[in-house]
Parts: C-alpha cells; sequence; structure tokens
C-alpha cells in the first residue's frame, strides 16, 4: 500500500503525535532504558527520530524547478543503502550525533516536538501535492517531497517498533505498518525477495533491506 497526498501527510502525522503521547508518559527510568539499537537507549532513539522544527522551513526553501532524480521512496533506500551508501558509511556518525543529542533532551521536550512536527505537517499545503513537488536533497541531488515523507514514515515506524519493544505502551497504525511493509518489500530485487518469500532460497538474500 503506498500512501500518497493527504493520506501520506495524516499517516506521518499521526505516528508523531504517537510518538509524541508516548515521550510524555516516558518514567526517568525508562528514558534511560536500553534499546535493540546498538548503543541507544530509549533517549538516544527518540532524539534520532525526534523531527527539528526547522526541518519543515527547510524543506519548503529546498524546492526546485524540473524532473527529480529520484521519484520512488524505494530507489532512494536502494542508493542510501548500497555497501558505500550513506546508511553504512555514516552509521557511526549518525548514532554518536544522537547520543550527543540526547543530552540536552528531555521527554516533555520530545513530546512537544513531535506534537509540533505532526501539526505542521496536517497544515502543510505542499503535501496535497506532495509527490509533484521537487525538493533538492543530500546525496540524490533532488526528489520529491513525497519520496521524503514515505521514507521519513518508514523511520518513524520502524523505530517506533523500537520503543515499543524497550518500554511498551505504544504501537504504530496499521496503515503505517502496512506502508513500512509495502516500502520495505519493494527495495531488494523482486525475485530474490519472491523467492526468499516463498522458501526457496534463504531469507538472509533479502532481510535486512536496509540497515
Amino acid at each position: 500500500m503506498r500512501l500518497v497526498g493527504r493520506s501520506l501527510r495524516d499517516t506521518l502525522a499521526d505516528a508523531w503525535e504517537r510518538w509524541g503521547r508516548r515521550c510524555a508518559e516516558l518514567t526517568a527510568a525508562q528514558w534511560r532504558t536500553a534499546t535493540r539499537c546498538d548503543a541507544w537507549d530509549v533517549q538516544s532513539l527518540v532524539a534520532h527520530v525526534c523531527p527539528e522544527a526547522t526541518t519543515f522551513d527547510g524543506l519548503v526553501k529546498a524546492r526546485v524547478e524540473g524532473l527529480p532524480a529520484v521519484t520512488d521512496a524505494a530507489e532512494m533506500l536502494r542508493i542510501f543503502n548500497q555497501p558505500d551508501g550513506v546508511a553504512n558509511t555514516t552509521a557511526d556518525r549518525i548514532a554518536a550525533q544522537a547520543v550527543q543529542e540526547a543530552s540536552t533532551l528531555s521527554p516533555a521536550a520530545a513530546s512537544a516536538r513531535f506534537a509540533d512536527a505532526a501539526d505542521r505537517m496536517r497544515r502543510m499545503p505542499e503535501m496535497a501535492r506532495a509527490g509533484e513537488t521537487v525538493i533538492r536533497y543530500p546525496v540524490v541531488g533532488s526528489t520529491t517531497l513525497g519520496v521524503v515523507a514515505e521514507v521519513a514514515l518508514l523511520e518513524a515506524t520502524v523505530h517506533l517498533l523500537d520503543l515499543a519493544d524497550a518500554v511498551g505502551g505504544v504501537t504504530p497504525s496499521a496503515a503505517a505498518l502496512a506502508a513500512a511493509r509495502d516500502l520495505l518489500i519493494a527495495v531488494p530485487d523482486p525475485a530474490t525477495a519472491v523467492e526468499a518469500l516463498a522458501g526457496r532460497t534463504p531469507a538472509h538474500a533479502v532481510v535486512p533491506t536496509i540497515r
């Protein structure tokens, strides 16, 4: 299920709202609970996912004319997750950055940032035509606002499952899970994915599809 336009906007906003509500309930002990994401505790995980208010202004200012270099979220993930792609070459730096940013983040502040991001997303007029709104984007040069939002929804959904694994009390929406599933399965070569899912080849031939 590929979400577009208002459906994508509302599902991503809902995902951030779920993050915000759970952050508001976190105890001090839960805030420091280890997660399955390597060295990240809950605080670092939240810091990694929590949107900055400046992100939205940056997306609007990044708008450009012409055709996008990347029009598909699965293609974006394939590029990022190549052996020499940014998902691998910058993984350690991203992990360290999350730990550093977490040092000044509280559950209340994170909750407020998620709520603000959801509100901004719902009021973002560009999302109505996100698939046609072209923006500059690192590594690939240019893509659409819709592709960026699809990848953001995937990240918010996967990491929400990480949060649930660590402290419970939250689940992604059915729409977010379906969108994340379908995007992930679109990343590998179709024949390779079908053979692995049908039990003809080992699952490790496909999984994981992203870092």
